[in-house]
């Protein structure tokens, strides 16, 4: 179902998210040990943008789900309203 595969897309997302900045830590270890210092100013960069990555869509995330909430409790306040109102109302 669609259900499951946005699911399944919010996971790979993810953990892609988080295994490239394991991965650019690993890289920079090995680059520390063999003293290639090009390699620490390419992999340094690509770590801070993995970060900003990861903060970046976790606040997104966090605001999406504020947003929905405050969408979905504005939508039923409205029908509510609005069946009251046509309740009460003279035709």
């Amino acid at each position: 179902s669609l259900a499951g595969m946005n699911k399944n897309d919010a996971w790979l997302f993810w953990w892609t998210l988080y295994l490239t900045a394991v991965l650019g830590v690993f890289l920079g270890i090995f680059s520390l040990i063999r003293f290639q210092a090009d390699y620490c100013l390419i992999i340094g960069v690509c770590l801070t943008l993995s970060v900003a990555n990861i903060i970046g869509f976790t606040k997104c995330r966090k605001d999406a789900k504020k947003q929905f909430q405050q969408f979905a409790t504005q939508t039923i306040a409205s029908r509510v309203s609005s069946t009251i109102q046509s309740a009460f109302s003279v035709v």
